[in-house]
């Protein structure tokens, strides 16, 4: 809830009971207008938003109200005094009325809150730039060549004299079109997003601090966007990170193109294939990546906007995604020798990855009940009971198996008691609803400082953190394994 709105609602609330109490005609006057003045701060300087919907409509209803009792006091006071039988009614409608608006008001910014994502850690400033890439050697019956989104955040370098560092807005888009997707909830119901602030600043120059900056590419889940782990991409860029997060169009819940161009997945969102055997769509994710690393190349060489040449190492380059994206991650080890280490946080291993692994340094980051679906979100798959049972066996059992010998390179698990599969992303921030079993940025801490911990040593070449050698549990929260074999 936002300043503003808290108060705004207060005073309503307070305006209310100016009516239940039967407060002074001016009394009521001066509360109409001290909620105008606030109102008009309000859009002003937060803006509207459709959660705050009952206090515009009660404004304009208190409004008449008191100025009709203001008009007509003396008449009014007189039919009250011959009508004392109706009071008890009166003060009955004006209690249950406060409380639904009270309840409904401040729920729903509550529940709904705009939120301010978390500050990241590392030294630099994040700098974020959008890129719309177009693969013209790959065809589907959806678009006549392959084009992707790409999202990429950077170390950023800000003048120390900047005064007024403008962030970027949410990107309310996108994730209005997943929630659309998920939920089959209209966007306009989280148009408010574009109220939430960001650390990233639009375009600004690649810091000097470094010649040149490692790479992280990022796979995002099925039916989700490349916007899903915002602040996640602004911590590591923070830390010395070009972070490239990329939008597998139509399997992504929603795409919009710089031309105004928009694609919704058009599967059902509960349509995720519950198949170790299926390597279909983890391959045409793994071709994008392997693309948008050609096409960093060429920017690294010559940049057309002018902000990457000569600052992206290509000789560094590591990957992670989020459940299918975190398949693809490994799919991605394994078909692109470029990609030198690669986590997946709570994604399941497709063939061909399953039964051969790849030689390059992994790490799982899960939680506890790996990909666990209760007996109420199946009836919503196109699978049984039992049918998924059997797939939630034989992922878990891979997972196991490529920890400890399936993979070549050294191998991590990082497990959360807490938490569920979206906890990993930016979705808890939406409501606390999403987010009241756990500490969401403790959650986050933890995940971060593994995550950096191992990309800085597999990627960046340096020393190996303390925390990748030690084997932990921490307060009943998470748990660590790690099997480092090329010691």
């Amino acid at each position: 809830m936002r300043l503003f709105e808290g108060i705004l609602i207060a005073v309503h609330t307070l305006w209310l009971f100016s009516f239940l109490f039967r407060f002074n005609a001016k009394v009521k006057i001066s509360i109409n207008v001290i909620a105008l003045f606030l109102f008009v701060i309000h859009l002003g300087f937060e803006g509207y938003r459709w959660q705050m919907g009952l206090t515009y409509i009660l404004f304009i209803f208190l409004t008449l109200l008191t100025l009709k009792s203001f008009i007509q006091r003396n008449a009014e006071k007189a039919a009250l005094e011959c009508a004392n039988q109706k009071k008890k009614v009166k003060k009955l409608i004006y209690i249950t009325l406060i409380l639904i608006y009270s309840f409904s008001s401040y729920g729903l910014v509550t529940v709904m809150p705009v939120f301010q994502l978390p500050k990241p850690t590392g030294p630099f400033e994040v700098g974020m730039n959008s890129r719309h890439l177009i693969d013209e050697s790959r065809h589907s019956s959806e678009q006549k060549d392959r084009e992707l989104m790409i999202q990429i955040w950077y170390p950023a370098e800000v003048e120390d004299n900047a005064k007024d560092i403008q962030y970027e807005s949410f990107p309310y888009e996108e994730w209005s079109g997943t929630m659309e997707f998920i939920f089959s909830v209209p966007r306009y119901f989280f148009e408010y997003l574009k109220y939430a602030q960001t650390n990233s600043i639009k375009d600004i120059a690649v810091s000097n601090q470094e010649k040149k900056y490692p790479v992280l590419l990022f796979s995002h889940g099925f039916g989700s966007t490349r916007m899903q782990s915002f602040s996640q991409m602004e911590e590591l860029a923070s830390h010395g990170y070009v972070v490239v997060s990329v939008d597998h169009t139509n399997d992504a819940a929603y795409t919009k193109f710089p031309d105004g161009r928009e694609m919704m997945n058009q599967t059902d969102a509960y349509s995720y294939s519950f198949n170790i055997e299926d390597e279909r769509d983890v391959k045409a994710r793994s071709e994008d990546i392997s693309y948008v690393l050609d096409q960093l190349t060429s920017i690294n060489d010559k940049d057309p906007q002018g902000l990457f040449t000569g600052k992206i190492d290509i000789d560094r380059i590591g990957i992670f995604g989020h459940s299918y994206g975190g398949s693809t991650a490994a799919q991605a080890l394994l078909d692109d020798s470029r990609i030198s280490a690669g986590i997946n946080i709570d994604g399941p291993l497709h063939e061909p990855v399953a039964s051969s692994g790849f030689e390059q340094p992994f790490m799982f980051i899960l939680d506890e009940d790996y990909l666990y679906l209760s007996e109420e979100e199946i009836q919503y798959t196109n699978i049984t009971q039992e049918e998924f049972q059997k797939y939630h066996d034989k992922i878990s059992e891979l997972a196991d198996f490529h920890y400890k010998e399936g993979i070549k390179g050294d191998t991590y698990m990082l497990t959360f008691i807490a938490g569920d599969h979206y906890t990993f992303t930016d979705f808890p921030f939406l409501s606390p609803l999403l987010s009241w079993n756990v500490d969401i940025d403790q959650f986050h801490q933890v995940m971060n400082r593994y995550t950096l911990a191992f990309f800085d040593h597999y990627v960046k070449d340096e020393e190996i953190d303390p925390l990748l050698r030690k084997e932990k549990k921490e307060d009943q929260f998470y748990y660590f394994k790690t099997n480092i074999k090329n010691d």
